[in-house]
């Protein structure tokens, strides 16, 4: 079934869920820059992020490490998660997901490895200590097959060897422990412990983000797809964009009272 296009209408219909509300960060609350140091929370998303927390639990559930979107995002009180749902913290919280924390010695190294080899690119290789981004939005297109090609080559050996993971998003590639953790379950754990009988409502934009749809699915909440309708997707609702989820939040928020 195709999502339904969201407005503050179906907020305020949700509300009566006692929600926590979980949002991704980059192509979610901000667009998507060349560079993830370019990007910066609009003063707008903010304040509805921080209106937001004066009603109801609030999670930041980002790919980039935990201090960076904290500081990124900068509100006392939220709950934030990093490395894909591995790092959280926030009100009677504080984890680290032991199988990933097992292997962050490798991440590091091979981070280290493909800044190395993959420099002649210039690509943004950020190595989280848990899981590292390549990102190649900045690279010239006609280049891009042949630096996939030559990171598909230098992970080869630890990917067969089940040493890691590869997910691709937007113009990124993201490389992890073969680990069975994700968004999803860092949306789980911050649901249980923000109250009894709250349901999540949660907000993304890339194939990670799935993983969170799922979860959030199964447990009766809201899922939200930010972006353009088109792409397949679990989730239930959708809006074009991160200017306009965060004018649909605002209205929202103004209903409220």
């Amino acid at each position: 079934m195709a999502p339904t296009k969201l407005t503050h209408r179906h907020l305020l219909n949700f509300a009566a869920q006692k929600p926590v509300f979980f949002f991704d960060f980059d192509g979610t609350l901000v667009n998507i820059v060349p560079t993830p140091a370019e990007v910066r929370l609009r003063g707008i998303a903010k304040q509805v992020l921080e209106g937001l927390k004066g009603r109801f639990p609030l999670a930041i559930v980002s790919g980039r490490k935990l201090d960076d979107v904290r500081k990124l995002v900068g509100i006392k009180g939220a709950y934030y998660s990093g490395n894909h749902g591995v790092e959280i913290e926030g009100p009677r919280l504080s984890f680290v997901e032991p199988r990933s924390a097992k292997s962050s010695a490798f991440i590091t190294s091979l981070g280290k490895e493909l800044v190395g080899a993959l420099r002649p690119f210039s690509p943004g290789v950020n190595s989280k200590i848990y899981s590292l981004s390549i990102h190649y939005r900045t690279i010239e297109p006609s280049l891009v097959p042949k630096l996939l090609r030559e990171f598909n080559r230098l992970v080869k050996g630890p990917l067969d060897a089940g040493k890691i993971e590869v997910f691709h998003g937007k113009k990124v590639v993201e490389v992890k422990p073969p680990v069975d953790w994700n968004k999803g379950n860092a949306i789980g754990m911050i649901t249980a412990r923000a109250g009894k009988n709250r349901k999540p409502a949660f907000f993304g934009d890339d194939t990670t983000d799935e993983f969170g749809f799922r979860r959030v699915n199964a447990l009766g909440g809201m899922s939200v797809f930010v972006g353009r309708r088109h792409r397949k997707t679990l989730a239930k609702y959708w809006i074009e964009s991160p200017a306009e989820l965060v004018g649909e939040l605002a209205k929202f928020l103004f209903e409220l009272g």
